[in-house]
């Protein structure tokens, strides 16, 4: 395969009714007050939204340094090019709300990670280096300059890239970078364990509940409301079972702090104002090993906070590009 082969069919399917509920519920769940909902339900569509959320994005495809295929879905036109690599219970459709407010003035990809795609059985198991490879492979492509924004997960990945290859990228931004630290474990190991055993035994939605419980720390009542996600096809086979193996990967990476001292690039760090305290200390600690970073809060945002608050989440991202990426 061509290593920056296109494929110009138009992605134009957004996600399924089941899945967009599905996302819905899961994207709702770090914004619940402690006892409880604050609202009974969540808008899935914003006014004005477009009928399909990958509206004019092609797929870009190239490979990586194991052979593995690279996707994402490539938008917009601009000087910079801003990679997106987003977090848990998601293949890159996500963040399409990100994209589109991004893309007017930036060419934009939105990587669907290694660990959420259904034929990735041959690279299995996936480590955080790998989808940093794959980061790295999507930047050689495109070229300089380029931006990186990464979430939760995707910006450990995030962080992993710009240590690896320094010289794809002119700056990144990662909002809650699920860093797993010796001082701050991400969750303990027999949670991991109890939420694998529940992914063998068919158990789906158990296991994102473990996970959302013990790992994300939501509330217990929220975590066993998330159950019902997994009646949705993709999330019970595809994507809470990437969520798992996720964690897992995450915890064998495991403390990375000292090595993250040599990034050299800039690196905003974005927290939600509404997140677990635990997000914020993270940020906290990765603030004071950067050799260059600043922090930004974004106020009335949970851990979904890119998906949820896009719009002021691209206006972060926006002024940093512009003070950080020489064009």
């Amino acid at each position: 395969m061509s290593k920056t082969q296109h494929q110009r069919t138009i992605a134009t399917s957004g996600l399924a009714p089941a899945a967009e509920l599905a996302s819905a519920v899961c994207n709702a769940l770090l914004q619940v007050p402690r006892f409880g909902y604050r609202q009974p339900m969540v808008q899935w569509r914003r006014p004005g939204a477009p009928s399909s959320q990958h509206e004019g994005a092609q797929q870009l495809i190239v490979e990586s340094a194991d052979g593995c295929p690279v996707s994402a879905y490539d938008e917009g036109h601009g000087p910079v090019t801003v990679i997106i690599t987003g977090g848990g219970l998601d293949d890159g459709r996500g963040y399409a709300w990100l994209a589109a407010h991004l893309k007017n003035t930036n060419r934009v990809l939105r990587v669907t990670r290694r660990q959420y795609r259904a034929d990735n059985e041959r690279w299995q198991p996936v480590e955080i280096v790998d989808e940093a490879a794959d980061t790295v492979a999507l930047a050689r492509a495109v070229g300089r300059p380029c931006y990186l924004f990464g979430h939760s997960a995707g910006g450990v990945g995030a962080l992993e890239a710009a240590l690896a290859a320094p010289e794809c990228f002119d700056a990144l931004a990662v909002f809650e970078p699920a860093v797993d630290l010796a001082a701050l474990p991400l969750g303990n190991p027999a949670s991991t364990h109890a939420a694998r055993q529940a992914i063998t035994a068919g158990h789906a939605g158990r296991a994102l509940e473990i996970f959302l419980r013990d790992m994300v720390g939501a509330p217990p009542p929220v975590a066993k409301l998330a159950k019902l996600v997994a009646f949705s096809p993709r999330f019970r086979s595809q994507l809470i079972p990437g969520q798992i193996a996720d964690q897992e990967a995450l915890e064998r990476l495991g403390d990375r702090l000292e090595a993250y001292r040599g990034i050299e690039q800039h690196v905003l760090l974005i927290g939600g104002t509404k997140s677990p305290e635990h997000f914020r200390s993270r940020i906290n600690l990765l603030q004071r090993e950067l050799p260059s970073s600043d922090v930004r809060l974004l106020e009335g945002a949970g851990h979904s906070g890119p998906v949820r608050r896009a719009n002021e989440l691209a206006k972060l991202l926006l002024a940093d590009i512009g003070a950080q990426v020489a064009v």
